[in-house]
């Protein structure tokens, strides 16, 4: 106890300096850590789309009015507008199955979740990245009832692979009829970016074609077919899709697939979103980088400015101490506590913000997110950033320290 007064009592006179940098080193480190998270989050979709699609992927999105879709008798105008689309493609030779973005909200615990609808065919080809569990696991049969399901987010961070979530769907028929069981085979590895094709514009990247999911993931098939048919849960379907040419089509036969839907909309080949993914990159690794290393370096002088002057201040009331009867080592072990200090409060509020950050911006809490990556990689940096930050701090510090003896620096200062 009386080391820790001793630890707090090193700043002295110098509590408003210290608590100026305290609160500057965490702001600057939030800051970093945000940008860091933005440029890492941008190149990760763009590795995930290199891994998911091929070069004869096609991202296509339809110019319709909203109004036309809203005033449609259809239960989901979108998914039949696409269906349509799709009838007409299959007459190309160069067609594949449309990938699309098809979800039912639900609510879990309280909370409103999405619970997006994979094909077979997209489970396979959107085989995501998992912290637990298995892809494959989604063909399982079960004999209790429950359907399988991937969760994805902040809600199922406390539910382990084979838990299951009862989430009430929205639709026609009771509460009751309306809440189906899910199994958990497989959680989503952060930063929980699922295949969301809602995106348009002149400029289309990957970033905005894969997005966070907070919700779960369910395989299309009879079993949930024939609950989604008792509970009548509402189906949505998001205006774009995603297609590509057929595995050894010619470019003849390639071209008319592309001419079919350019006639219709707008498209962006594989290549043009690849090229517009690194042009993304680039400007992110120009425009938010530079800034953020330039502040942590400044904080960085900051702390060790703030470490210099303290000591010096401190440095007649030590020397009375090893008079006193202190050990030269339990001094060094006082200052380097004190030092410490001051850069491990901003990391560890840094850490419990990242930490925290998903389940805050899932329930509101925080608005906005998604774009960005938090994970232990983020923590990783913080601490190594802190510890070297102390670790120079306190070694300069102690340079300082070491110059005289305890003696001579009280002759100094009495003289």
């Amino acid at each position: 106890m009386k080391n820790l007064r001793l630890i707090f009592e090193f700043f002295g006179r110098n509590k408003i300096p210290a608590i100026i940098i305290v609160i500057t080193y965490t702001v600057v480190l939030f800051f970093a850590n945000d940008s860091f998270g933005q440029y890492r989050y941008a190149a990760y979709t763009r590795d995930l789309m290199k891994r998911v699609e091929t070069p004869d992927s096609l991202y296509c999105m339809p110019i319709v009015s909203d109004g036309d879709m809203m005033s449609s008798d259809s239960a989901d105008p979108y998914g039949d507008f696409i269906d349509s689309i799709e009838e007409g493609a299959k007459k190309c030779k160069a067609y594949t199955p449309f990938s699309r973005t098809t979800y039912l909200a639900g609510m879990f615990n309280g909370t409103y979740i999405n619970c997006d609808l994979f094909t077979p065919d997209m489970v396979e080809r959107y085989a995501l990245p998992l912290s637990g569990g298995n892809w494959s696991d989604m063909n399982r049969k079960n004999d209790d009832g429950c359907i399988n399901a991937i969760a994805s987010g902040a809600f199922f961070m406390n539910m382990d692979v084979g838990d299951v979530a009862e989430v009430e769907l929205n639709g026609k028929g009771s509460a009751d009829e309306r809440t189906l069981k899910f199994r958990i085979v497989g959680k989503l590895a952060k930063p929980y970016a699922a295949p969301f094709f809602n995106a348009a514009g002149t400029e289309m990247s990957s970033r905005y074609l894969y997005q966070r999911l907070d919700g779960l993931i369910l395989m299309e098939n009879d079993e949930l077919s024939d609950a989604l048919d008792k509970c009548g849960g509402y189906i949505s379907t998001t205006a774009n899709f995603m297609t590509a040419y057929k595995s050894g089509s010619s470019q003849e036969e390639k071209d008319e697939y592309l001419k079919y839907f350019e006639d219709q909309f707008s498209v962006f080949t594989y290549d043009e979103l690849m090229a517009e993914s690194n042009e993304l990159i680039s400007r992110e690794l120009k425009r938010r980088l530079p800034i953020p290393i330039f502040l942590l370096t400044i904080t960085c002088v900051a702390l060790l400015s703030i470490s210099v002057l303290v000591i010096n201040k401190k440095l007649r009331e030590y020397s009375i101490y090893y008079l006193c009867g202190c050990s030269r080592f339990k001094s060094y072990a006082i200052i380097s506590g004190a030092i410490t200090l001051m850069s491990l409060i901003g990391g560890l509020l840094n850490i419990v913000f990242m930490e925290g950050y998903y389940y805050l911006t899932s329930n509101g809490f925080i608005k906005g997110g998604g774009e960005t990556i938090y994970d232990g990689f983020s923590v990783l940096f913080t601490v190594i950033f802190a510890l070297v930050t102390a670790f120079l701090s306190i070694a300069i510090s102690l340079l300082i320290f070491r110059k005289s003896s305890p003696i001579e620096i009280y002759r100094k200062y009495e003289t």
